[in-house]
């Protein structure tokens, strides 16, 4: 699994969660900084982890 960041049309960014076939799992809301989305993809990688 792997996560792509991308800039919108309307200048703000979302990510999409991807499976190693790279299948689309997942697309995230919008965030208005791209420092927003990675901070959610941290915090998604962590909980991922811990269990």
């Amino acid at each position: 699994m792997y996560f792509e960041i991308t800039k919108s049309a309307n200048d703000q960014y979302y990510f999409v969660i991807k499976a190693n076939n790279h299948e689309v799992v997942a697309t995230s809301e919008t965030y208005v900084t791209k420092q927003s989305a990675k901070k959610t993809i941290d915090s998604i990688k962590n909980g991922i982890n811990s269990n």
